[in-house]
């Protein structure tokens, strides 16, 4: 099936990617209800910085059970310096902080599963024709996340051999653009971005890199 484009994120975390494997379902799907549902549910996963912010507010520890915590922490460790529990200590706030890290990805990941267990997506999308995906073996890639959410959306991973770049028929693309690119004077970035855009839709409309790799290793998974 012909991947549709979709706005994917900058972004290289688990729930960025989460949300541009629901994209590519999105711009994939027949049944107009099931469409619906996934627009929902992108658009309630998108979640801004702020409402983060307070999702994690609530739930934070409160001042109370936070103080008596810190509290223990310096009668467990009165005998060792000073410097061992201020270290201790700063890694529990650092925990409990609203910009920790993995605690707004976390937030994020419960979130974008939730929605797919609440609307039942499973059970629409297996009714949709499936897609495979080719991806490099980038650690999140292969994350059980990804691979879960994969799985809700009837999205077949294929993860290319390690190191095997001639595997991956982008890259085939990614040549012909270059050999095409470097014959032209780069005026601007405005010409560069429009060029490259014409550049690619003429390689991918005029050539036929994947078709070996499609009878090679998609009958495979199908």
């Amino acid at each position: 099936m012909e991947i549709q484009p979709s706005q994917f994120t900058n972004s290289s975390t688990a729930p960025e990617i989460a949300i541009a494997l629901l994209e590519i379902r999105y711009a994939n799907t027949k049944n107009k209800n099931t469409v619906k549902i996934l627009n929902k549910i992108i658009n309630e996963v998108n979640l801004t910085d702020k409402e983060i912010d307070e999702i994690l507010i609530e739930n934070n520890e409160n001042n109370k059970v936070f103080t008596e915590k810190i509290l223990k922490i310096i009668e467990k460790y009165k005998d060792d310096t000073t410097s061992t529990i201020a270290r201790i200590i700063g890694k529990h706030c650092n925990r409990e902080s609203i910009q920790n890290v993995k605690k707004r990805r976390e937030i994020r990941r419960k979130i974008t599963l939730n929605l797919l267990k609440k609307e039942n997506i499973l059970s629409k999308t297996k009714n949709e024709q499936r897609i495979c995906l080719i991806l490099d073996n980038y650690s999140v890639h292969k994350s059980a996340f990804i691979k879960e959410i994969a799985l809700y959306l009837n999205i077949t991973l294929i993860y290319i051999l390690p190191y095997s770049p001639h595997l991956n028929p982008i890259e085939q693309i990614w040549r012909q653009m270059k050999r095409e690119i470097k014959r032209y004077y780069l005026e601007s970035k405005e010409f560069l971005k429009e060029l490259t855009i014409k550049t690619y839709n003429k390689s991918i409309l005029g050539t036929k890199v994947y078709d070996k790799w499609f009878e090679t290793f998609i009958p495979k998974v199908w």
